[in-house]
């Protein structure tokens, strides 16, 4: 029987999110959105082996290792908090964000790549790639010079 890489490491469940977001930015779907949600949020509790944000806010930063700073950076990011409060508010149901889905190339929205078909999901009217990218970024750069 076959393991799922993606279930072993940190590392595999970046490799999913890579997977994933690049699908996303090129084809945006409603289950690729629910998963980047879910994916942005946890990693970063995989990667600290599930420490929590109170210890290691006690941890001096110059003390803290670079996936412990990697969590605190997150947690700091408006962008994170806002995926942070959809990945929670997706158990309970109750969500205070706007979440919608326009059709369509949009100027001010649509980027050159984009179809003129292009699907769009918005938090509180703000296109979800950005606000994925900007969060997926922080992860690309701590398993790249993390040599991971």
């Amino acid at each position: 029987m076959d393991k799922i890489e993606y279930f072993e490491s940190p590392l595999g469940m970046f490799n999913l999110m890579k997977e994933v977001i690049i699908r996303y930015y090129h084809n945006p779907s409603a289950i690729d959105f629910l998963m980047l949600v879910f994916l942005l949020n946890h990693l970063r509790e995989q990667i600290v082996e599930g420490q929590k944000c109170e210890k290691i806010k006690n941890i001096p930063p110059d003390k803290r290792t670079a996936g412990q700073n990697l969590f605190m950076n997150l947690c700091e990011m408006p962008e994170f908090q806002i995926i942070r409060q959809l990945c929670n508010g997706s158990k309970h149901y109750k969500i205070d964000k706007q979440l919608c889905k326009i059709e369509g190339f949009r100027c001010g929205l649509s980027s050159c790549d984009d179809s003129l078909s292009e699907s769009y999901f918005l938090i509180d009217g703000e296109d979800s790639r950005e606000m994925f990218s900007s969060v997926y970024s922080k992860y690309y750069s701590y398993f790249n010079s993390n040599n991971c």
